[in-house]
């Protein structure tokens, strides 16, 4: 009897106690949405290709970010008015914190940063219709950099920055989807054959990286604008030679390649040596070229390359921070602005990471992606004449209905 009178005790004190922490917590909540501590942001989501429709129900979401923590607080999601209008009931934040602004439209997310002084501010978002044709894309600049020649193991270590411009009104956005996808809609890179190590950098949309032998090709959406890539990657050369065929599928206002002063000669299409540039404690030689169409090969070759016996300085170089800053220095001040701001705006990504997904990312589950990766080598390689004509159209069919089977899988699913 007297247990049962003390268990009794026990579980009116547990339910008394549960009771006062739910209290609490719900006073907590309502004194943190009462309106003295919540502010409406406001905004519209316009459409900023020429004749587009307008974006009528299409979500909103406003995050808290807490800077220092690098967590996200809160989010709260809307859908736009007819007119693409919107308004979202936020809780007020202080310094340390900001609001990120995120428009869902299935393509691609953009975003903008509002902070606490602006956020009464009216908010732009701008989305695009889609396009697969790569008709605007272009580069107007296409530096590279060889801080590091190891003449013991052969290998040179190449950092390399690409300006990128989407001239049009409408997001590029490839449809991997697509069984008739060649190498050739992909917006794709060439390297060296045989590269290794390859790291890409951007503050291009999230998407993927695509290796192929002869270079890369990205999944990452473009919209309108003015784009910077950051690409390292090593590459091996033999008895003082390197040779490079560098094509540029988009053209090229400039290209600009440095070598270490006294280590090699270079000579390409149109290229021709400029002044040198002093990176840190080294000298380089500068040689530069302009005007470049569209599907161009420059024909790149470096001679006069250390040959094993010199002397032994390897240099850990891929994953150096000292090696990335090489490029930043010998790129004028423009590339400076352009590499910080991709390393700030991957940093700051990574928070809103699981915030918002694009339709193109739903897609590349499977193997869909190395299949179109090794389309797009394929091309790749008759473009070059290295496969016959009868190979190349059995074995492409081949991987085409690899795709197709690929996604009538995971319908089935």
């Amino acid at each position: 009897m007297i247990f049962e009178q003390k268990a009794r005790l026990t579980v009116f004190t547990l339910i008394l106690s549960l009771g006062l922490m739910l209290s609490s917590t719900f006073d907590a909540v309502a004194e943190a949405q009462s309106p003295e501590n919540t502010i409406t942001i406001s905004g519209r989501v316009v459409n900023g290709t020429d004749g587009g429709d307008p974006p009528a129900d299409l979500t909103v979401f406003a995050l808290v970010i807490d800077e220092d923590a690098e967590t996200i607080v809160e989010r709260v999601e809307t859908v736009t008015e007819m007119d693409g209008s919107f308004e979202l009931e936020v809780v007020k934040i202080d310094s340390g914190r900001f609001y990120r602004l995120v428009a869902d439209d299935g393509v691609y997310t953009p975003f903008v940063d509002v902070l606490p002084a602006n956020a009464g501010e009216e908010i732009t978002l701008t989305v695009y219709d889609r396009t697969t044709s790569l008709e605007d894309i272009s580069v107007t600049n296409y530096s590279i950099v060889i801080p590091v020649i190891d003449e013991t193991s052969g290998v040179l270590g190449v950092l390399a920055a690409v300006n990128l411009v989407n001239s049009g009104d409408e997001v590029y956005l490839a449809d991997l989807a697509d069984p008739s996808l060649t190498g050739f809609k992909l917006l794709r890179f060439n390297l060296p054959e045989g590269y290794q190590e390859l790291t890409v950098e951007s503050d291009l949309p999230s998407g993927n990286v695509m290796e192929i032998n002869t270079g890369f090709a990205i999944s990452n959406p473009v919209p309108p604008g003015e784009y910077s890539m950051v690409i390292s990657y090593s590459a091996a050369f033999e008895n003082g030679e390197f040779e490079y065929p560098f094509r540029l599928p988009f053209g090229a206002e400039s290209v600009t390649i440095l070598i270490p002063e006294g280590s090699g000669e270079v000579t390409g299409m149109g290229l021709s040596r400029t002044d040198a540039a002093n990176i840190g404690d080294e000298n380089y030689i500068s040689y530069e070229g302009a005007n470049y169409e569209r599907g161009v090969e420059l024909g790149v070759r470096i001679t006069g390359l250390p040959k094993p016996g010199v002397g032994d300085q390897f240099v850990e170089f891929l994953g150096s921070d000292q090696a990335r800053v090489a490029i930043v220095v010998s790129v004028a001040i423009a590339m400076i602005a352009a590499v910080a701001y991709v390393i700030l705006v991957s940093r700051r990504r990574q928070l809103a990471v699981g915030t918002g997904s694009s339709a193109l990312e739903d897609r590349e589950g499977g193997a869909r992606p190395e299949i179109v990766a090794a389309i797009a080598e394929l091309d790749e390689m008759h473009e070059l004449g290295k496969i016959e004509d009868s190979d190349y159209m059995s074995r492409r069919r081949q991987l085409v209905q690899q795709a197709v089977d690929s996604d009538a899988d995971r319908d089935a699913l």
